[in-house]
């Protein structure tokens, strides 16, 4: 989209026009109000977001939070502290994205936007793991007990589906036939082709008085300038002892027979026995049984069949006979060659007709191709099991009364010395160390210098214990240390302040009518005349600098301005714009119209979700939020967010 029709969804008044209309919607009671009125049942000193009715949960963050930070490592291929992404924003921009989308989920409750029950019950019908694996059919308790098992409740699941179906109707119904003013796009048309002619000059460094170089006085005071960008965070070093089986693997050997009592035991699960499509139509006489039969052979459909005789067909598929609960029945199926229909079968459970659809062959399992998974599991076991043994040995002798360098030396496990790093897990340069994990972070900034920890257990056969050598308070760096880096800042420093002074000379001297060409002359550039500029073809000037070019598509004719060049800085001037071609203008106008309506919608829909966290009144509680992911919100300092909901 652009900028002109951003400018005007972002427009304060536009805001305030959409919170307005949410205001009224608020006042008169449109609707009624939402269907789970008391939706968010936890204790508003436990949520780091409450929108009214609506909000999250301190456990719920927490693992989403978790969750957006295994797709961002992902993304990335590295791993980082929780404490580390804080630092940099991360938990702010989640926390921001909540607040937006629970305030909008509010404003469609008090409005009276809810989902009636029916649906929200039709979607938790569709989710695949409410199934029951051999009926295949919705199973009320097989679908509690997966909730359970991911700390959550009917209730939340009705609760979210419940908002979600909200906010997709009703963006469903604002989508529906919506078009952008034409004037809207028009004005997208004109700016984009309209024709701009520029003169400009590049004031190159070497015109203005080189810096002389900076004094121990003049480092010293932009040191002291720039104290919180220079300082250094508490650093911690210490002495690692690591017991990890993922080291210890490619030392561990298992032996054929070995491989072979494990495939022994395992042969069953290894292999994969006959499964069969079988359709089973229950019936009530023999007679029936016979008339569903001749019907199933015919090819017609097993609902309609089951239906003329009053029942429902059971439909197993790809399913082996343990899967099929009557014994009987089973029996009856798997005697059946694939595509035949069998007269009515008497099960332990009643009366049934069969028809196999598919036969899928058992496919028994070999040694030779289970054995590499076979030793790589035995592998992976062994070494859980040697680095378990060494940690306990080592655990044995701290427990004796030996250091944790001692302990490591009667193991037999090398000691590593790590560090400094500090509370994110990252070198004096930021760079995460390879050897550090959240948990041996947080253990290292629990203790105290000269401290020795015992066996700690990271999970997944890894151990480690430590030791803190040292720990480095916060503190400025030397001089001498950074002198390069200070002296390479000051110098350029004081270069754009100069370079600044004599662009502001040089434009005031073409604003009161000086000739270009001779302002360009006094500093030995030449003026150069670029006339028909057109945003549309703006990929065709990148050579000059975004900052320039955007200057040009964002200045009035007669304006003079300055912008940095690749090698300078640009002294310019709009000498004119004018307009393009009708015809190409109006053809541009029908080819764009549909795009600028789905960016502006799509902008207004934002702006709706502002407008309503604030007449809401959604609170944010990052400190909380900090604490939950275990990071001391004193210890962080990170600027809000204008465009969102305040912290607490």
């Amino acid at each position: 989209m652009t900028g002109t029709l951003r400018s005007t969804a972002r427009n304060p008044v536009a805001i305030a026009l959409m919170g307005l209309l949410i205001l009224v919607f608020l006042v008169l009671g449109v609707g009624g109000g939402g269907r789970f009125p008391d939706a968010f049942k936890g204790s508003r000193a436990d949520a780091v977001v409450t929108a009214g009715g609506h909000g999250m949960s301190s456990i719920e963050y927490k693992r989403i939070f978790e969750q957006q930070k295994q797709h961002y490592e992902e993304q990335t291929k590295q791993q980082y502290t929780a404490d580390f992404l804080i630092r940099n924003g991360f938990d702010q921009q989640l926390l921001n994205q909540i607040a937006l989308d629970q305030g909008q989920a509010e404003m469609l409750a008090r409005i009276g936007v809810v989902p009636d029950s029916s649906l929200i019950d039709a979607q938790i019908k569709q989710i695949p793991v409410a199934f029951d694996r051999v009926t295949g059919k919705f199973s009320e308790a097989q679908f509690n007990q997966f909730l359970a098992s991911q700390g959550l409740t009917a209730r939340q699941v009705q609760t979210d589906l419940a908002d979600e179906l909200a906010q997709r109707h009703f963006a469903l119904a604002v989508i529906a036939g919506f078009k952008a003013p034409r004037a809207y796009a028009a004005l997208s048309a004109i700016s984009a082709l309209q024709y701009r002619d520029v003169s400009y000059f590049v004031l190159d460094p070497r015109a203005v008085v080189q810096p002389t170089p900076p004094t121990d006085a003049q480092l010293t005071a932009l040191m002291k300038t720039n104290t919180a960008q220079l300082m250094r965070p508490e650093m911690r070093t210490i002495t690692l002892v690591r017991f990890s089986a993922a080291a210890l693997a490619s030392t561990v050997s298992v032996t054929q027979a070995d491989i072979q009592k494990e495939f022994d035991f395992r042969r069953d699960t290894l292999s994969t026995p006959e499964t069969r499509v079988v359709i089973e139509i229950p019936v009530k006489t023999t007679a029936e049984g016979a008339q569903a039969s001749a019907r199933l052979a015919r090819g017609e459909n097993p609902t309609v069949i089951a239906k003329a005789l009053g029942t429902e067909p059971v439909i197993y598929a790809d399913k082996p006979r343990s899967a099929i609960p009557d014994s009987k029945i089973a029996a009856a199926a798997f005697a059946l060659k694939e595509g035949q229909t069998s007269d009515p079968v008497q099960g332990d459970l009643g009366l049934a007709t069969l028809k196999v659809e598919k036969v899928s062959p058992a496919k028994i399992a070999t040694l030779d191709s289970a054995k590499a998974k076979i030793e790589a599991d035995l592998k992976a076991k062994a070494a859980k099991n040697a680095a378990y043994e060494l940690s306990q040995k080592f655990d044995d002798a701290r427990q004796a009364g030996a250091s944790v360098a001692a302990a490591a030396q009667k193991a037999g496990v090398p000691t590593t010395t790590v560090g400094p790093f500090t509370a994110e897990g990252a070198d004096g340069e930021g760079k995460p160390n390879p050897l550090l994990n959240d948990k041996i972070v947080k253990s290292a900034f629990a203790m105290s210098a000269g401290q020795e920890s015992d066996v700690q257990d990271a999970g997944s056969g890894e151990y480690y214990a430590m030791k803190i050598e040292a720990v480095a308070p916060p503190a400025l760096p030397p001089l001498n240390e950074i002198r390069p880096r200070l002296v390479e800042a000051y110098m350029r420093e004081q270069m754009l302040a100069a370079l600044r002074a004599k662009a502001e000379a040089l434009m005031a001297a073409v604003r009161q009518g000086k000739p270009m060409d001779e302002v360009a002359s006094g500093v030995g550039a030449k003026v150069v005349r670029q006339p028909g500029m057109q945003l549309i073809q703006v990929e065709q000037y990148r050579t000059l600098g975004r900052e320039f070019v955007t200057s040009i598509f964002g200045q009035k004719p007669g304006e003079v301005f300055a912008a940095g060049a690749p090698n300078g800085v640009f002294i310019a001037r709009l000498d004119a714009v004018r307009p393009g071609d009708v015809a190409t203008t109006a053809r541009f106008l029908e080819n764009i119209r549909q795009r600028a309506s789905e960016d502006y919608l799509r902008e207004m829909v934002n702006s709706a979700k502002i407008a309503a966290a604030h007449t809401i009144k959604v609170e944010v509680n990052l400190n909380l939020a900090r604490q939950t992911m275990g990071v001391d919100p004193a210890s962080v300092a990170t600027p809000g967010d204008k465009s969102a909901p305040k912290p607490k």
